[in-house]
């Protein structure tokens, strides 16, 4: 039996198609998670492309506070913009950590949160900036505004029920004073390959006091979510080796990893407390630590 697919042209066809679609949907963009799933392609009923989207694939669009970024658009474009480069190298450090060239120019990042894998390089790096998912089909001509937590519920499982797709991703540009940023994902190659666990941090040093941090980690838990208690103790305090090393004990337990095929649950607990503590060391040794 074949297969409908569609190809709609804009944000005003697609929610218009949906409103007729009665099969569950399986959306397309760049296609690099789901092609080599062979079941979702058997088990997929109607089949509807995102990167035909004018507004998805092409939207980067910047204002005074941040940048609205659309769910479609190819990772290899928010590389190469300056824009992005400048404001949020972070997420640029990110990106380029994905697959190879080639999966960049495919891959995007409305595909990497919709996929749900607690091991996709740029949700920690979302998350530590505090992204903002809008989600179709609009109602009343509004997106409903979401965070990550609450659209990704666990390894390959989302609340996008009912034919409800990602348009865009705002990021809100950090207050950029005495901004420092870490991202380092763990893995066999530096790309190319799915990480044993990655982790990013962002943060405000003034003096020796960290004035606020932000801390994800990547394959360490069933759901992307920022780790509140570890940030709660390093909140406020003067940075010291003593409270770096609480720091990372705090991590190994607030974190839940799992042992598989890449790594053990083990190694994950005892790498992530050594990458917080390589971020914020670097900060007193004024080596390496990344600055906007």
């Amino acid at each position: 039996m074949e297969i409908p697919s569609y190809l709609p042209k804009n944000l005003d066809e697609l929610d218009s198609l949906l409103r007729g679609v009665t099969s569950p949907v399986t959306y397309v963009a760049g296609g690099t998670d789901i092609m080599i799933h062979e079941q979702r392609w058997k088990s997929a009923r109607c089949l509807v492309s995102l990167e035909s989207v004018s507004e998805m694939h092409d939207t980067l669009r910047f204002d005074e506070a941040g940048v609205l970024i659309g769910a479609a658009v190819p990772l290899s474009d928010i590389i190469r913009d300056e824009g992005v480069r400048q404001q949020l190298p972070i997420l640029v450090d990110a990106c380029r950590q994905i697959g190879s060239v080639q999966i960049q120019n495919r891959a995007t990042l409305g595909g990497n949160i919709a996929n749900a894998s607690p091991a996709g390089d740029t949700l920690p790096v979302l998350s530590v900036l505090d992204a903002s998912l809008w989600i179709g089909p609009r109602e009343r001509g509004e997106f409903q505004k979401m965070k990550l937590p609450d659209v990704m519920l666990g390894p390959g499982l989302t609340s996008l029920k009912n034919n409800r797709y990602i348009a865009y991703i705002y990021l809100p540009f950090p207050e950029p004073d005495n901004l420092f940023w870490y991202f380092r994902k763990v893995g066999p190659r530096y790309s190319m390959a799915i990480s044993k666990l990655s982790l990013a941090v962002l943060g405000w040093l003034e003096g020796k006091r960290l004035l606020d941090i932000r801390i994800c980690a990547g394959s360490v838990s069933p759901q992307i979510k920022r780790a509140g208690r570890t940030e709660e103790l390093l909140r406020n305090r003067p940075l010291s080796r003593e409270i770096i090393e609480k720091a990372d004990g705090q991590l190994r337990e607030e974190i839940a990893p799992i042992s598989d095929i890449r790594s053990s649950s083990d190694y994950r607990r005892q790498i992530a407390g050594s990458l917080l503590m390589e971020s914020l060391t670097a900060l007193i040794e004024k080596k390496s630590a990344h600055e906007f």
